[in-house]
């Protein structure tokens, strides 16, 4: 029989019209795997307005898997999921949303893929019930993920994920990282996958999801690029530009410095443009060089801090 701990970690954000029925659910599916798994669940209140908080406690009350977890405001969904790996306790941490888009029956099937060796199964809404105006957008931000990460996954949007919580030591979530966790596993060293999940449009309440969350999708890739990249060694990515600027002010310079001498006419006077881009690109290069060293120390205070490793030994 196996001891293992799982914890399901979910945000709650004005969810008081469904979220009895998803605590009912969860349980439930805890109950039916209880001859191989122990079971919690971890819900952070995201700073409701309506009256889930209060609807959280009462179901507390009721029974002692129910961890309740409750933020000062509104912080967003990736805050509150970090709030709540942080709160899970679990040798296995499953994470979905509350408002019901996502099944809970479906969580021995994220288990089961997960004893194959995997350190994160993903969900991949494979037929979504969205209209058009949200599909399309995640399947552009989807294939621009795969592009930057290298990671193979079809979705990155879903928050339904089973993992191993001795891979999430160093996972940070801000800003819409959330998304992301794939990909940062992945470089990691981790093993990822995917399982096909049910979706449906949300039985009540309102999504808090809105178009201009893509944009901001959009500039995180980035930041991922950079993280996945560059992270241990950014005086490679500052590096590269800088040598392209100075490459290019060089050529410009040496290119009027030839043509003065050989024409006899002052270009540096009468191409002025030419010499300001020139001195300009010598300076911007100089200057990233100078970034790039300032982030070589800033990495290595990173890992000093903490006796952090950039490896990792499975």
């Amino acid at each position: 029989m196996s001891t293992e701990l799982v914890s399901i970690v979910s945000p709650v954000y004005n969810e008081q019209a469904v979220i009895v029925e998803f605590i009912q659910r969860c349980l439930a599916v805890a109950d039916s795997l209880a001859q191989n798994y122990r079971f919690e669940v971890v819900l952070v209140n995201d700073g409701s307005t309506d009256n889930s908080l209060k609807i959280l406690r009462q179901q507390a009350a009721l029974d002692s898997r129910i961890k309740v977890v409750e933020l000062m405001r509104n912080y967003g969904q990736a805050a509150a999921l970090q709030a709540g790996l942080d709160s899970a306790t679990g040798e296995i941490v499953i994470t979905l949303d509350s408002d019901l888009q996502h099944f809970p029956e479906e969580i021995p099937a994220f288990l089961a893929k997960l004893e194959e060796d995997y350190d994160l199964v993903c969900g991949w809404r494979h037929q979504r019930a969205e209209g058009v105006m949200r599909r399309f957008p995640s399947r552009v931000a989807n294939w621009l993920i795969r592009r930057v990460s290298g990671v193979d996954l079809h979705d990155f949007g879903t928050t339904f994920r089973a993992c191993r919580s001795r891979t999430l030591d160093d996972l940070r979530l801000f800003g819409e990282f959330h998304r992301f966790v794939p990909a940062l596993l992945k470089n990691a060293g981790g093993r990822v996958t995917e399982i096909p999940i049910r979706n449906i449009v949300r039985p009540a309440g309102v999504s808090n999801y809105g178009l201009g969350r893509t944009i901001g999708v959009f500039l995180d890739l980035f930041v991922l690029y950079f993280f996945t990249h560059y992270l241990d060694r950014p005086m490679r990515a500052f590096g590269t530009i800088a040598l392209a600027a100075i490459s290019g002010g060089m050529t410009i310079l040496l290119t009027m410095l030839i043509g003065a001498h050989w024409t006899g006419q002052p270009l540096f006077s009468t191409r002025p443009g030419w010499f300001i881009l020139g001195s300009m690109l010598l300076l911007v290069g100089l200057q990233l060089i100078l970034v790039g060293i300032l982030a070589e120390i800033l990495v290595r205070i990173h890992y000093d801090h903490g006796n952090r490793r950039v490896y990792r030994i499975r």
